[in-house]
């Protein structure tokens, strides 16, 4: 019989071997609602609010853009980026009156520390006369924070002034906080129609710009024929490469919508852009793509320069197989940042599925758009 050291070497042994590794694709799900309705904040405690006013709530702000900061006062990142931040802004839009500033202590540790009073303290330390609210005990989760699905502190969030969630994450700097403030003052966007993705996936500064016409090497089409250009009609473009294994995951899910919405007015393009970037043959594209099961139009970006100005040189970008719907305005209206997305049942890939979902309802969405009049501008500036 094995002595009880041989047989706990055993045992891990066993269950290295029986528990299923994380499965290639899976992803954790992102922080934040950015794309979302704002949902109310929950918080009951106050200072600094309206004569006769007990509390505040994001409905009482609205047809403002609303600059929040989550904090706790003994976050170092608080003080060192997210209240000279929040100061900055706050003198910058001193006797504006379509934008408000709101400060939450949104407690998740600390909790003898990060108290009520510490919060007022904090305030006052900072000289702030906007409304500041506490939230979260040791007994009692913060709302706020699993409403709107923080990260931690410093947690920033910016609605627009339909009251929907604009912008999300741990730091904003001050001169990006403007111009997306500003763009939200200038040209209030409408009520979305369907869901973005968060804004810390990456991309979705380009959500709502104009997707331009990009400049392929080549069309490969069943005809040779180049499609028309974007602008008459709703266009998903997906840049794809071979030995990509999100590329082989994603581009069935591509296929699934050419097939369901191609013939209600979806033009669909698969970007090849080769890694690296060199010449290719067609009929290898056409091979892998084929494998890869899709069967659509191909533009060819042998040397990624039409990658390069929409997307890589625009920001930081953390993959090179995007995804995007533009309308028939030539706006884009969804982006997802790669790497991957499909339709699925399995827990394991519940981001991947969300993310499809997300893009089937923007497609639907936007197609609706397509056979109506165009009732509101969908362009911000840029």
């Amino acid at each position: 019989m094995p002595d009880m050291k041989t047989l706990a070497v055993l045992i891990a042994t066993i269950l290295v071997v029986a528990l299923p590794a994380e499965p290639a694709y899976a992803q954790r799900v992102p922080p934040g609602i950015a794309g979302r309705p704002a949902p109310s904040w929950g918080v009951s405690e106050w200072i600094n609010l309206a004569e006769g006013s007990r509390t505040l709530d994001v409905t009482d702000l609205e047809g403002t853009v609303i600059f929040m900061l989550g904090f706790q006062s003994w976050c170092p990142g608080c003080h060192s980026r997210g209240f000279p931040t929040l100061k900055q802004l706050i003198k910058t839009y001193a006797g504006v009156d379509d934008v408000s500033f709101v400060a939450v202590q949104t407690v998740f540790e600390g909790f003898s520390t990060n108290t009520a009073r510490r919060a007022w303290e904090t305030a006052r330390e900072y000289e702030l006369d906007i409304p500041v609210g506490h939230d979260g005990t040791a007994g009692r989760r913060s709302l706020f924070m699993q409403r709107y699905r923080t990260g931690g502190t410093p947690w920033v969030v910016i609605i627009d002034k339909q009251g929907i969630v604009r912008f999300n994450g741990f730091h904003i700097r001050a001169e990006r906080a403007r111009t997306l403030i500003d763009e939200l003052r200038r040209k209030p966007d409408p009520p979305p129609v369907f869901e973005t993705l968060p804004t810390e996936r990456g991309g979705q500064d380009l959500v709502g710009t104009r997707f331009g016409t990009p400049k392929f090497d080549r069309w490969i089409t069943p005809r040779n024929i180049e499609p028309e250009p974007t602008g008459r009609k709703a266009t998903l473009y997906r840049w794809w490469t071979d030995a990509c294994p999100y590329c082989r995951a994603s581009l069935p899910a591509i296929e699934m919508l050419r097939r369901e919405y191609g013939s209600k007015g979806l033009r669909i393009v698969g970007v090849y852009h080769p890694k690296p970037p060199r010449t290719v043959d067609d009929l290898a594209v056409r091979t892998m793509a084929r494998q890869f099961g899709y069967g659509g139009v191909i533009a060819v970006d042998e040397d990624w320069s039409a990658l390069n100005a929409l997307y890589l040189s625009t920001g930081e970008r953390r993959a090179t197989s995007a995804t995007f719907l533009v309308d028939a305005d030539g706006v884009i209206r969804f982006v997802h940042p790669g790497p991957v997305f499909f339709p699925s049942d399995d827990p394991d890939f519940a981001v991947e599925n969300d993310d499809y979902q997300k893009l089937k309802n923007a497609i639907a969405a936007v197609l609706r758009e397509q056979s109506q009049p165009q009732t509101h501008p969908r362009t911000r500036p840029r």
